[in-house]
């Protein structure tokens, strides 16, 4: 690779001068900083891929504009200045791209948004969604690229990935414990994201729920987070030796899996517990130490008894709770698919036709005029929207928003991410192998995932998808006996 001559230090060094003679000392300084982080990630790229990571999970809220007063949040500055230090860096050492069938499948899935927000009644909402799932197929394609470099650069990923969740689940903990950290459940605040657990006395008659949220602000993104990146600590057990620090590993994934618990998020159990079944037909988990190891988690979590747990077992919630809602929003969306199953209704436009459907049901449960009430009450209020309204199943806000073209790309997408998997377990050795287990233990996980929520823009999904392009660019490097 080339390496860049003294032009480019000298041009940084006369830009920061003139700033200090211009803007004064304290712009300067501030420059200063800027640059240095631009140097460390030109010359460690995986540290602005941490940033980007870190900033997109356990600091997306405490990282969001109206919490930190800045003009762009976290997120956004991070990925600015990851994008353009790394386009640079290679333009400049003439780095390859990491090409996947998976990109084709992302740029196609763009080009539905796109196409659906042409017939949306709102430019504006279609704009805003367009620019959403831009940066989450930045986070992807950043991915792929800078973890995707060499084995010891997607190790490194991998690490600040399970190291930013640690961080999440001991947020939750914190938020969970420390009565200063929460939030009521119908406070107008929650609508920006916020900071805490969520108090919820709705769901159970006379019990209040904490639903901690872990920077994430949603407990079940949350939990649905946690449960995706559950796997990637057995990666790390096997691939780093050593007493210390497999106990470490040990107690990360003992953390993640309370902060699973804590969400109370039924789905997100269930999710976690499909990963751990492939994983065990896969035979990377042994399954005595791992029934022990569940046994004397359940008897801890039911000898601790935090109030809710109920809220994950109880039949009486699930047949009175949110299911009566979560099936007609369900049938709602296929009959809307009915409607218009090609093009779509554009971005955020689920709710408002769902609405208009649900007001011409005859006999309505009980339950779900409640509901409908509460809705019209919260939109003439200005306290909620039709826009917020999803339909708690992936695929069929998928296929309401973005019609045929943007489901058949999204799985596309999770269809060639599964034969990058299977590509790079067939051309790489034990490690890459078991990599890609554990991220298809993942990626199946949010599957699943994806049958109880609307999960398109939840970062972990992207996250995956990107592991696994530079898994098999990895892979093949290996195979091909290239230098990292």
């Amino acid at each position: 690779m080339r390496q860049p001559g003294p032009l480019i230090p000298a041009a940084i060094g006369a830009g920061l001068f003139t700033a200090a003679a211009i803007a004064g000392p304290l712009i300067a300084a501030g420059g200063v900083l800027v640059v240095g982080l631009a140097a460390v990630i030109y010359l460690l790229p995986v540290v602005g891929l941490a940033f980007m990571l870190a900033s997109g999970t356990v600091l997306q809220v405490l990282g969001s504009e109206h919490i930190s007063g800045l003009p762009l949040s976290l997120n956004k500055i991070a990925a600015a200045m990851t994008l353009a230090v790394w386009g640079a860096r290679t333009v400049l050492l003439r780095i390859p791209l990491t090409w996947s069938p998976q990109m084709p499948a992302v740029l196609g899935f763009l080009l539905a948004v796109v196409v659906a927000g042409l017939g949306s009644p709102d430019p504006a909402e279609s704009m805003d969604g367009l620019v959403r799932y831009i940066q989450v197929a930045l986070l992807m394609v950043m991915i792929a690229n800078i973890a995707g470099e060499s084995a010891r650069a997607l190790d490194l990923s991998c690490i600040a990935f399970t190291a930013a969740m640690t961080a999440s689940a001991l947020l939750g903990l914190m938020e969970f414990l420390l009565p200063s950290l929460a939030i009521e459940y119908d406070d107008p605040s929650l609508l920006q994201g916020n900071i805490g657990a969520v108090i919820d006395r709705d769901s159970l008659d006379g019990v209040e729920i904490k639903r901690v949220t872990g920077g994430l602000g949603d407990s079940n993104w949350f939990g649905y987070t946690l449960a995706a990146s559950l796997p990637l600590n057995l990666y790390l057990f096997h691939r780093y030796a050593g007493t210390g620090v497999r106990l470490l590993i040990l107690g990360v994934a003992a953390l993640q899996s309370v902060g699973i618990v804590l969400s109370f998020t039924r789905s997100a159990i269930i999710a976690a517990g499909v990963s751990v079944i492939w994983l065990l037909i896969r035979k990377r988990l042994p399954l005595k130490p791992l029934l022990a190891a569940g046994i004397i988690g359940a008897a801890g979590m039911l000898a601790w008894n935090p109030a809710g747990l109920e809220r994950i077992y109880s039949t009486s919630y699930a047949q009175e709770g949110s299911t009566p809602i979560r099936t007609y929003m369900l049938l709602g969306g296929w009959e809307l698919i009915e409607a218009r199953p090609i093009t779509g209704y554009g971005f955020a436009q689920y709710g408002s036709n769902f609405h208009g459907w649900l007001e011409r049901q005859p006999d309505l449960p009980i339950f779900v005029e409640a509901w409908a009430r509460e809705l019209d009450k919260g939109v003439a209020t200005g306290e909620d929207r039709f826009e917020w309204v999803n339909a708690h199943y992936t695929f069929v806000q998928l296929w309401v928003e973005f019609g045929l073209p943007g489901m058949i790309a999204f799985a596309a997408l999770y269809g060639f991410m599964l034969l990058d998997l299977r590509k790079a377990g067939r051309v790489g050795g034990p490690r890459v192998q078991l990599l890609a287990d554990c991220l298809a233990a993942s990626a199946i996980g949010f599957l699943v995932s994806c049958a109880f929520g609307s999960l398109l823009l939840i970062k972990v999904a992207w996250i995956v998808t990107g592991f696994a392009a530079a898994l098999r660019r990895v892979a093949l490097a290996e195979a091909a006996g290239a230098p990292p």
